[in-house]
């Protein structure tokens, strides 16, 4: 049932604080995970955020998130952030499903939201209310500040707020509908009677029997189809800085957080940082 409530925790970050430093090569990398729970209530780094929000966390909510830059060193830097998330199983690590460099201010709608199933095909259920004036997002997910952030200088709130989808899919339900010919079954039943063959319960389907005195419908989940319910998300936000000059940035923003991958720098965030050359002896 794609609107079942669940109850959840959520803790984050609001503040990545970035120290600079009159290194020659300045730079410095940090990740702050934000754990929200389906089912189960846990906290970490929490700060400008109120732990009432979250704990009644349902498809179609939003939950505050702060989460900005700020530069307490007196030399400039450049800065990067990105975002990426993971759902696991209350009481596993192994993640079930995770989207890497997924920023996005709208969730993906389902290939099913009712199915009980969490393909790739589904993307991400939860949409990150970002605040990206300033920003730049390249094509492997990086965010880039446009402009060198000066001493004592902040990016601004960046993220916002997460919601989960209202369509989330909280798993695959089935209803079996039942009738049954005896007259007194509740008091057969208030007896202790149980079986088919003492209350006389039947499975059908529409149009109910003439013959029917009482019906009932059961509801049930599907315990190999659970969707995203009984679940843990986390969201780990990446923020990276270095100093501003040519050298720096190549040598350290020239790769992913991997230190292995290639990235490619937009153009016109370069032409904004507005490096400066530095030659190190």
């Amino acid at each position: 049932m794609k609107n079942k409530k669940m109850a959840a925790g959520i803790a984050g970050l609001a503040i990545v604080a970035l120290v600079g430093g009159s290194l020659a090569y300045f730079n410095q990398t940090m990740s702050a995970s934000n754990n929200f729970s389906t089912k189960q209530y846990g906290s970490t780094l929490t700060e400008d955020f109120t732990p009432e929000e979250g704990k009644d966390w349902e498809p179609g909510v939003e939950v505050n998130k702060d989460v900005e830059v700020v530069n307490t060193g007196d030399m400039p830097v450049v800065v990067r952030v990105k975002l990426e998330e993971k759902w696991t199983r209350a009481g596993e690590d192994a993640a079930y499903k995770t989207n890497d460099a997924v920023v996005t201010t709208a969730a993906v709608s389902q290939v099913d939201p009712e199915d009980g199933l969490t393909p790739a095909q589904d993307g991400t259920v939860v949409a990150k209310n970002l605040i990206t004036t300033g920003w730049t997002k390249a094509d492997d997910g990086w965010y880039y500040f446009n402009t060198q952030l000066e001493a004592a200088a902040s990016t601004q709130k960046f993220l916002d707020s997460v919601t989960l989808a209202a369509d989330t899919d909280m798993g695959k339900y089935t209803v079996t509908k039942y009738y049954t010919e005896l007259e007194d079954i509740k008091a057969a039943e208030a007896a202790g009677v149980t079986g088919d063959a003492a209350t006389g319960w039947k499975e059908y389907t529409d149009p109910m029997p003439m013959t029917a005195l009482h019906n009932k419908t059961v509801t049930a989940a599907d315990p190999d189809a659970v969707g995203y319910s009984g679940s843990n998300y986390s969201l780990t936000i990446t923020a990276q800085t270095c100093q501003a000059t040519d050298k720096a940035v190549n040598a350290f923003f020239g790769k992913d957080v991997d230190g292995v991958t290639p990235v490619t720098i937009p153009a016109d965030v370069l032409a904004g940082w507005n490096l400066q050359a530095e030659d190190i002896q």
